[in-house]
C-alpha cells in the first residue's frame, strides 16, 4: 500500500507539470515582435477596414535587433523605442486601430512560476466614449487582459502577474494584441518570469 500511495504522489508531480521553477527573468525581447493575423480565438475578428499601414515619412531602420528613437516626422503603427532604462514596445493607434504581434517565448515556464507584465498608456482621446483592451497570451493561455475607458485624461501603468498552471517550453508562441479608439499610445515595457 506504501508503494503504490508513493507513486501515486509521484505521478501527481510529474503529470501535473515540473515543481521546479524557472530562472527568472525576460519572456519576450521588444525587439522581437511581428505583426501576424494570429488570435482570433483570443481577441476575436479585427474590424472591418482594420489595417495598419507600413511606416510613413522620415523613419529611422526598424529591422534592427534595438531600440530606436521615432523622429517626429515618422509616422509607425508599432516600434521598439529607447525609453531608458527600458527598450518597450510603443503601439501608436493613429493610423492602426487593432493589431496583433507575435513572438516566440525567451524561456521556458513552469507550473507555479509567476509571470509579470508591466505595461503604460499616455492620455487617452477619441471621439466619442469607448474602450481599449490590451492583452498577452502565451500559447493557450490568456496571462494579461485589461480593458481601458476611454477618455482618460492621464497615463497610467496597466500592471498584473499571472501564475503558470502547467509548463510551457522556450519558443511557445506568444501574442500582444491592442484594441482602441482615437489616436493613442500604449507601452509594453516588459514581461518577466519572477
Amino acid at each position: 500500500m506504501g508503494r503504490l500511495i508513493i507513486a501515486a504522489n509521484v505521478w501527481l508531480v510529474v503529470g501535473c507539470g515540473s515543481s521546479v521553477q524557472s530562472d527568472p527573468g525576460p519572456l519576450v525581447d521588444n525587439t522581437q515582435w511581428r505583426q501576424t493575423v494570429e488570435g482570433e480565438e483570443f481577441f476575436g475578428m479585427p474590424p472591418e477596414g482594420a489595417t495598419c499601414p507600413p511606416p510613413e515619412g522620415d523613419c529611422p531602420d526598424f529591422e534592427t535587433d534595438e531600440c530606436v528613437d521615432v523622429p517626429q516626422t515618422c509616422k509607425v503603427s508599432f516600434v521598439a523605442e529607447c525609453l531608458a532604462p527600458f527598450t518597450v514596445l510603443a503601439v501608436y493607434t493613429e493610423s492602426c486601430n487593432w493589431i496583433t504581434l507575435e513572438q516566440p517565448s525567451l524561456r521556458p515556464v513552469r507550473a507555479g512560476d509567476e509571470i509579470e507584465v508591466r505595461a503604460f498608456h499616455f492620455v487617452l482621446t477619441a471621439p466619442f466614449n469607448a474602450e481599449a483592451r490590451i492583452s498577452l497570451t502565451l500559447g493557450d493561455e490568456m496571462i494579461f487582459d485589461e480593458t481601458v475607458q476611454i477618455p482618460q485624461i492621464d497615463g497610467r501603468p496597466l500592471d498584473g502577474t499571472w501564475t503558470a498552471t502547467r509548463d510551457f517550453e522556450a519558443g511557445t508562441p506568444m501574442l500582444f494584441h491592442v484594441n482602441n479608439h482615437g489616436a493613442n499610445e500604449y507601452l509594453l515595457i516588459e514581461v518577466n518570469v519572477l
